[in-house]
């Protein structure tokens, strides 16, 4: 009898623990399908999310399109956010920046390393916005100079200095196409390329939207004859008033410029003839889609003229 107990107490032991192994298989195999699951709605999630992103660049071209006067202002519509717009299964949401205001730094130099007027203009807003003297600004725009000299077979003063980087790698030879590229130029280093980004585009053509140009811009434009031949018309105080007319107004015209205070005629000897307007030609726009926890984020630049994505990046 003691030895039929004992071995139906070893069967019962047995049995639980069977039982446990089963109930942890059966657990391991549902918190396994659970996670599945749960990465599938993601994806799920993160896929419509592209396709809300990417719906959002095609919102703002459509309006910047809309927008047909004669002016560009951030006080406009285009100017302003859209946050959370409900789309679909999810919202997205929208920013429009005209880069028209930028200085574009493609206009330093021709491809034959010869500086045009927008040398000076950076040489002065490298002054302005990195705070450096006019030597060491002098030796940033020559670096963009080098870098846009399409003749290989002829040696900068720069090329030494690529070819001993690690890793080593030569200049361009042409224009940038991406703003990111300035920091493979000799003396961008990060701090100075985030301090100058916001003032600098590489994209569309040389003039500047009055509207939307930083102050610092403002400024440096004047400096677009060679160093001793600079007239300087506007001092701090009247790009100051410059830009608070702006802040409550629009310049809609180019003869709007006089009404800001202190400024009268003088605005038409300040900038070279065709160099500056008050609308915007090429514009950059940042779009998030979102569902549930996906999230994705879009980026474009738009020419508006002609409504051609000149870039596009989704991550």
């Amino acid at each position: 009898m003691e030895r039929a107990r004992n071995q139906n107490g070893m069967a019962l032991l047995l049995v639980l623990v069977i039982v446990a192994l089963l109930s942890a298989m059966v657990i391991e195999f549902s918190f396994s399908t659970l996670v599945d699951l749960r990465s599938t709605e993601i994806f799920r999630d993160r896929t419509k999310a592209v396709y809300l992103a990417r719906g959002g660049i095609e919102a703002a071209r459509t309006i910047l399109q809309e927008d047909d006067n004669d002016f560009d202002h951030p006080a406009e519509f285009w100017g302003n956010p859209l946050a959370n717009i409900p789309a679909g299964d999810g919202d997205v949401s929208i920013t429009i920046t005209d880069l028209t205001g930028r200085l574009n730094i493609n206009f330093v130099a021709d491809k034959r390393g010869n500086p045009l007027p927008g040398y000076h203009r950076f040489v002065a807003l490298c002054e302005d916005v990195l705070l450096l003297d006019s030597e060491q600004a002098e030796e940033l725009a020559d670096s963009l100079v080098y870098w846009f000299n399409a003749d290989k077979t002829k040696t900068t003063p720069d090329d030494s200095y690529y070819a001993n980087l690690h890793p080593p790698y030569q200049r361009r030879g042409d224009k940038l196409t991406i703003i990111d590229e300035l920091m493979l130029v000799k003396g961008f280093d990060l701090q100075r390329f985030e301090t100058i980004k916001p003032y600098i585009r590489v994209v569309g053509g040389e003039p500047i939207n009055l509207n939307t140009a930083p102050a610092a811009v403002l400024y440096a434009w004047q400096f677009s004859a060679a160093e001793g031949n600079v007239e300087v018309i506007f001092d701090q105080k009247d790009i100051a008033a410059l830009v608070d007319y702006r802040q409550q107004s629009v310049y809609q015209t180019l003869s709007d410029l006089a009404l800001a205070e202190g400024i009268g005629e003088r605005w038409s000897s300040a900038w070279m003839l065709n160099s500056v307007t008050v609308s915007g030609t090429v514009y950059q726009v940042f779009s998030q889609g979102r569902v549930n926890e996906g999230t994705r984020q879009a980026s474009a630049v738009i020419d508006k003229q002609t409504n051609e994505l000149l870039s596009l990046k989704v991550e």
